[in-house]
């Protein structure tokens, strides 16, 4: 693979990474081939600050072999083979580099470049209750929807089935879109500006179709409350650590509030869409679930935050990255300051995404069973240790 062609991916991921709309820390990959050779964006980078060296080297008729082998059954094993064989691809001198967990599947597409985003705006209809009916009307025959299964080789495998189903239905055409159920968008294209064009046409086709978007007008919030929230939620997850021996060091972190936040978190009902997981992204940087506590009062805040959060910490096994105090505000906790602030961002995009999924029937978080995988998975633990590495 020549450098003319890597210098072209990097340049377009930085250039579409740096658009917050489209994707936040280290989530979304991108993907450009030639005839034997693909690069594609390693674990845990950033698409907005990617370097040459960032992209990892595939050998591509070993990428395809992995579509003939027979995996087992069992999910752990069947994930750590499949692991090994993606590993066995990278081209020679790249064996210090681990390619996205999403290689699979820019390999299954013939065309030059593969791109892959989580977009706010499409995550709203994509974790929505009528996502798939709303993504048929709205994008037709240019799209593939994809149902949420577990992210690996299997989420690989099922959209391999489909593609292949497809193509068998468009006389042996590729889709040049997958819609990804609580996940994101899959462009192809030969050239960046089919990359370009074909984002700018998704964006084109939402914004006709979204009504309701989130608040942007509220009531100022009180910062000697955040400041307090901050110190007594920080506090309480620091005791909680150090009664299970894991760091006596406080955690880090950032004071936050939207006007989406404080009408949202003005009652446990209106809260309820954001106690679900939304995406993938969601749990490895926000977490499974915010810690929220629907009554505050400032007389009570240090025993009520106290308690809240000890509840979690003990009803969750983990402590919380995101705690929410009635319709006051919120705390991001994080070991480290850009951990905290992911958190946040990650956060305030869930916000957005479950406003504007009232647009396609409200919000359809992730199952359980699915969720509890991303927690525990190896592969998302090593992604969200790259991608925030720093601070």
């Amino acid at each position: 693979m020549n450098n003319h062609d890597i210098e072209e991916i990097v340049q377009l991921s930085r250039e579409i990474g740096q658009g917050s709309s489209w994707v936040i820390g280290g989530g979304g990959n991108a993907s450009i081939k030639d005839a034997e050779t693909m690069a594609v964006k390693a674990s845990g980078t950033t698409l907005a600050e990617m370097k040459p060296e960032q992209f990892v080297l595939m050998n591509r008729e070993r990428l395809d072999a992995i579509w003939k082998t027979s995996y087992p059954g069992e999910t752990s094993a069947r994930e750590a083979r499949a692991l090994e064989d993606l590993m066995a691809a990278r081209c020679e001198g790249e064996a210090e580099k681990r390619p996205s967990v999403e290689t699979l599947m820019h390999a299954l597409f013939p065309r030059r470049i593969v791109f892959h985003t989580h977009p706010t705006e499409l995550n709203g209809l994509t974790c929505s209750r009528e996502g798939a009916a709303a993504a048929r009307e709205l994008f037709g025959d240019q799209a593939l929807w994809i149902p949420t299964v577990n992210p690996g080789y299997i989420l690989a495998r099922t959209i391999y089935d489909m593609v292949q189903q497809w193509r068998g239905d468009h006389e042996g055409a590729y889709p040049s879109m997958l819609i990804m159920q609580n996940h994101g968008l899959v462009v192809t294209g030969e050239t960046a500006h089919d990359i370009r064009e074909a984002h700018r046409k998704v964006t084109e086709t939402l914004r006709g179709a979204i009504t309701t978007r989130p608040e942007e007008s509220g009531v100022e919030t009180d910062p000697f409350f955040l400041e307090d929230l901050r110190d007594y939620a920080a506090h309480a997850v620091a005791e909680y650590r150090a009664a299970h021996g894991d760091s006596l060091n406080p955690p880090k972190t950032i004071t936050f509030t939207s006007p989406e936040l404080l009408s949202r978190a003005a009652s446990a009902g209106s809260f309820a869409p954001l106690t679900g997981a939304l995406t993938p992204d969601h749990i490895v940087y926000s977490g499974h679930r915010p810690c929220y506590i629907a009554s505050v009062s400032r007389e009570a805040l240090r025993a009520e935050v106290h308690s809240e959060i000890l509840e979690f910490c003990y009803a969750q096994d983990a402590t919380p990255r995101i705690v929410v105090a009635g319709d006051l505000g919120a705390v991001a906790l994080g070991d480290t300051e850009k951990k905290a602030r992911l958190a946040m961002e990650l956060f305030l995009d869930a916000l957005k995404v479950s406003r504007l999924a009232e647009n396609f029937g409200g919000v359809q978080a992730m199952p359980p069973d699915q969720v509890e995988f991303i927690r525990t998975w190896e592969v998302e633990q090593f992604r969200e240790a790259v991608s925030t590495a720093g601070d």
